[in-house]
């Protein structure tokens, strides 16, 4: 894969908030989801190069300005929110249940939804762009919901379904046969996060995603 323009601060908050007549500017930063297997059966553990893929992620996603969203919890999760903390971001979890503590010690905003799996559809939701690491079938449900709703990036090379999602999918990007959206996939953090930075970044990409979800 070619190497990809990371956009500056300036551009990665003044593209998610088109100025409105007659206000000020709000600057707000991107919100990268960061979805993944999670460590709660000690009988199926996270491959330890998707801990190592996520932690990366999470430092890069935290110098670029964005805010890391995720589950909030155990995992991929973790690991992603250690990344972004070494790296002095912020990071927001949505929980699955009613208790903070529930949160990873890397959470800075643990918001409780009570939701069960449920919340899989807020965690997508709330940002501008996913990132997929590993993954099992908790993680599956998150990508169906990305996959028509917001730019996702696949980062291969980390195990479960980040490695298997391309063999299945149709003409190895689609996951509906009306081809409604694609996949986007990358073989290094670095990759991903360029890859989700410039498609958070781009209203056309962030247009077609809201268009799809209206007429879904």
């Amino acid at each position: 894969m070619g190497e990809v323009a990371r956009p500056d601060r300036g551009e990665l908050t003044a593209a998610t908030n088109p100025a409105p007549r007659d206000t000020a500017v709000v600057a707000r930063p991107l919100l990268i989801a960061v979805i993944g297997k999670s460590a709660k059966d000690p009988s199926d553990p996270v491959p330890p190069e998707a801990l190592r893929a996520a932690e990366e992620v999470g430092r890069l996603i935290a110098e670029s300005g964005a805010i890391v969203v995720s589950g909030g919890l155990s995992g991929v999760m973790e690991a992603v929110s250690r990344g972004a903390k070494s790296a002095g971001g912020l990071v927001m979890g949505l929980l699955p249940g009613f208790d903070k503590r529930d949160a990873n010690a890397y959470v800075d905003i643990a918001i409780t939804t009570g939701m069960g799996w449920m919340r899989n559809t807020l965690t997508v939701r709330t940002a501008d762009a996913v990132i997929m690491i590993s993954g099992g079938i908790g993680t599956l449900n998150e990508l169906t919901v990305a996959y028509q709703e917001k730019p996702t990036v696949v980062l291969e090379g980390t195990g479960g379904w980040s490695d298997r999602i391309r063999e299945i999918a149709y003409k190895g990007k689609h996951l509906d046969e009306s081809k409604s959206a694609e996949l986007h996939f990358a073989r290094t953090p670095d990759e991903a996060v360029d890859l989700a930075l410039r498609l958070a970044a781009d209203p056309t990409a962030r247009a077609k995603s809201a268009e799809r979800e209206l007429q879904s």
